[in-house]
């Protein structure tokens, strides 16, 4: 093991729901609709039932190898060469998914918050929280998501609760009015999320008790779909199916529609502030899993050292990454899946598989 921490199971479950949160509070309502039109929520609702086979597969595994990272049970499976090329892939996974969203939050605060701030400032500056939450150890972060939590859940409800008044039944209707067919294509944009939280088996082997952390682990993704699919019926329901697919940030501007007794409004920093929490937490686990993974790799002791350098090149890689709006929204709506697919489903059945035929050709 890199990391000697030890997280609890109730931090678990808390990493895992912020975790699968991320960015995807933003951008899921948009992305769904494109496809589900107003039946974008009932894509969300099936991801309720692929979150949970997805939670077993990576409990299975990780049960299976119980005090081992990813990047040690996939050489002990697959071998010392192949083994090491897997984790490798699995290690870029991790790097690029990290770069993206620091992107994201340049892009969003520079957007709509701080118009006039270069995006290479507000790039450093999140990355510097990130890298000391990293060298901090897991302890460290996950209790510090502990703390976020509850004024995550305050936010979000407040925010729910606030902007109730404006929705309007009529916007979800008509239901399933052409077919099945865009439901399922919504719901192929929205799994794409889900697939990231394969990134949490690197934390599985720090939870005190295993038998703990898979329930943990699926209570986490269970609020990861709650969140996701409310959050997705509000912004049909209020703004409507056109609007939403239009916006590219149609949670934010659920909270710029926000007016009680016309004095007050205009409360989008509530939005902000609850994708800030959620995406310090994804960013930072992506960005420890990804250290934790080089230091592995090249048989280093402590991951700490390559935290400083590992961020300069994430800064490069993520304004390559995204040279213009329109780029991003087309590989995050036609390539992110595919890909993550790869990572999130097809890596983790191999390693599964071949594990558990290895294991009856020994017996």
């Amino acid at each position: 093991m890199i990391d000697n921490g030890h997280i609890s199971a109730r931090q678990f479950m808390i990493l895992v729901a912020l975790f699968g949160i991320g960015d995807a509070i933003l951008y899921v309502p948009s992305l769904t609709a494109t496809a589900a039109k107003q039946d974008a929520w009932i894509s969300t609702l099936i991801g309720w039932g692929e979150g949970f086979l997805l939670t077993y597969l990576y409990v299975s595994l990780s049960m299976r190898y119980p005090n081992k990272t990813i990047f040690q049970f996939s050489q002990e499976i697959l071998g010392k060469w192949m083994g090491k090329a897997v984790a490798v892939l699995f290690i870029s996974y991790f790097f690029i998914d990290a770069s993206l969203m620091l992107m994201e939050i340049g892009d969003f605060v520079t957007t709509q918050i701080m118009q006039e701030t270069p995006i290479e400032i507000i790039l450093v500056l999140f990355l510097v929280i990130i890298v000391m939450g990293v060298r901090s150890g897991t302890e460290t972060f996950s209790r510090v998501s502990e703390l976020l939590f509850p004024y995550f859940l305050l936010l979000f409800f407040v925010l729910i609760a606030f902007i109730s008044p404006q929705i309007k039944i009529e916007n979800a209707k008509p239901v399933l009015a052409h077919g099945i067919a865009p439901v399922i294509g919504g719901n192929f944009r929205y799994a794409g999320y889900l697939l990231e939280t394969v990134i949490l088996i690197v934390l599985f082997p720090l939870v005190k008790r295993p038998a703990r952390a898979a329930k943990a682990y699926i209570l986490g993704i269970l609020l990861v779909n709650f969140f996701l699919a409310m959050i997705t019926a509000v912004a049909i329901l209020v703004l409507g199916a056109d609007i939403t697919i239009l916006l590219t940030y149609p949670s934010y501007t659920l909270a710029q529609k926000i007016s009680i007794g016309n004095f007050f409004e205009r409360i989008e920093v509530l939005m902000a502030v609850i994708w800030f929490i959620t995406l310090f937490v994804k960013i930072t686990v992506c960005y420890y899993a990804t250290s934790c993974g080089i230091a592995y790799t090249l048989g280093l002791r402590d991951y700490r050292h390559l935290t400083l350098p590992l961020g300069m090149i994430m800064i490069v890689v993520a304004l390559a990454t995204m040279p213009n709006r329109p780029y991003f929204d087309a590989f995050v709506s036609d390539i992110w899946m595919p890909y993550s697919l790869t990572y999130g489903l097809f890596l983790p059945v191999l390693l599964l598989s071949v594990g558990a035929l290895r294991k009856k050709t020994v017996c």
